[in-house]
């Protein structure tokens, strides 16, 4: 980590406030070199963007870059809820391996991030993060010359369009600088909160108030697991949840493409290398839950995830099965850096145009409050394996054919025993292979427990 010259923190309007972390490297700038900008829209379901089959009017904001970039059409996160997806796009490493897969686990000074390699070959590094799972608190910062993060109240995080903003002007400063910005916005996660005057832009309206983020149905469902409180979810509270969410997903999205016009506009769009995707999904319900975190279904873990390579400017689909955690060690590859061993896999020549088979997809998430369970997913086979679930579930299999199957609506482990005990030893096999690596330090009686309770991860 380089060493810290100074922290300035500056209060915006409301509650949130903007902390930025800045440090000082000896190695100095390139002079050439790609603009790296890498997107993460946190809390996005593949399904719910306009380019993944959805009504066209929610994403309109990425058609130029759906139309300049690779889409891979089956692109999963590890785990469902930030810290370790999120950590593990930073880093290349599943979270089995990278170790942070509990609030408040902090990644040590050891572990190498996208941010610092790059530095380290003379690109300027920025970034925004306003989820509080990802920050200098927790060892994120690592790599980045400036690094700002929020740290008012969390479910008053800042508006994605001051983010895009404070980026657009970072890079206006350094014209022909090469340069890594990263960008995590939190619109689309829970409260689902938009500016008063763009709630109305993709439903001609405001979205319906019924459905409340966390009120007392929602609660009393996914943090008390009074499961017989389903009898009072109807169709306005659900309708209510998808016009919110949605409405969310239009604003955040045209946000996005307001950046990268203003990146064509100033002759750096055609040479970026960028990439979009999200850390995990979200539960509207579609196997009686909400928010994430609480199960490894497929909205959850299916998320989008476009790459747009230097000088690309024709669209191509990829539908083999790929990870977020190959995100690293693509753009190491496609700027020519060397690529270390790594859980991830390059995805530049797949994203050029070539063959490229799908990998297995191992799925994580170690929360005691909410669900422990693990999952694998081959040739479109998917096992889930619940050792516990705030349902009252223990120990139990689910086995998926997702092909047949894409809602996950007809479990087959009664059905096929066979395949379900082969997953379940390739399962074993890769979770022996990804364990063992690092033991993080965990500074949660240092954090504000207030806030993350707030945000729905403590109970």
């Amino acid at each position: 980590m380089f060493p810290l010259l100074f922290a300035l923190a500056c209060s915006g309007k409301g509650d949130d406030v903007h902390h930025t972390v800045r440090h000082d490297s000896d190695v100095p700038l390139k002079t050439e070199g790609p603009l790296v900008l890498l997107i993460v829209l946190d809390t996005l379901r593949a399904d719910h963007l306009s380019q993944y089959g959805y009504d066209a009017s929610v994403s309109p904001g990425l058609e130029h870059l759906a139309a300049t970039s690779t889409r891979f059409a089956h692109a999963y996160a590890p785990a469902p809820w930030t810290l370790p997806s999120t950590t593990s796009i930073l880093t290349g490493n599943h979270p089995l391996r990278h170790g942070l897969r509990h609030s408040g686990d902090v990644l040590p000074p050891e572990a190498v991030t996208l941010a610092e390699t790059l530095r380290e070959a003379g690109w300027a590094t920025a970034g925004w993060s306003y989820n509080v799972n990802i920050a200098p608190s927790q060892g994120h910062d690592q790599g980045f010359d400036e690094f700002t993060s929020n740290t008012g109240k969390v479910l008053a995080y800042p508006h994605a369009g001051r983010m895009t903003a404070a980026a657009a002007e970072w890079l206006k400063a350094r014209p022909t600088t090469p340069a890594l910005v990263y960008l995590q916005p939190m619109n689309c996660h829970g409260p689902y909160k938009v500016p008063r005057a763009r709630r109305s832009t993709l439903l001609g309206r405001d979205p319906s108030e019924v459905f409340v983020y966390y009120g007392p149905l929602m609660k009393s469902i996914m943090r008390r697991g009074q499961l017989d409180a389903r009898d009072n979810v109807g169709p306005k509270y659900l309708g209510s949840l998808k016009e919110q969410y949605t409405t969310a997903i239009r604003y955040e999205t045209d946000e996005v493409g307001k950046l990268l016009a203003g990146l064509e506009a100033d002759g750096r769009y055609d040479d970026a290398l960028i990439v979009l995707t999200s850390d995990h999904g979200e539960e509207l319900y579609d196997h009686g839950g909400f928010s994430h975190g609480y199960t490894l279904y497929d909205e959850l873990m299916h998320v989008p995830l476009f790459v747009k390579l230097p000088g690309q400017k024709e669209s191509r689909v990829v539908e083999a099965a790929v990870s977020t955690v190959d995100v690293t060690p693509t753009v190491l590859d496609a700027l020519g850096l060397p690529v270390p061993e790594l859980d991830g896999r390059s995805l530049r020549a797949a994203a050029a145009g070539a063959p490229i088979g799908s990998a297995d997809q191992i799925f994580d998430v170690h929360w005691a409050k909410r669900t422990i369970a693990q999952g694998f997913l081959r040739d479109g086979w998917k096992l889930v394996r619940t050792t516990s679930d705030y349902q009252g579930v223990k120990g139990e299999h689910g086995l998926f054919h997702l092909a047949e199957d894409p809602g996950e609506n007809h479990d087959l482990s009664a059905t096929d025993p066979a395949r379900l005990a082969e997953l379940g030893q390739l399962l074993d096999s890769a979770v022996k292979r990804l364990e063992g690596g690092a033991q993080p330090q965990n500074v949660l009686s240092d954090m504000d427990r207030d806030q993350l309770e707030a945000l729905g991860y403590l109970e």
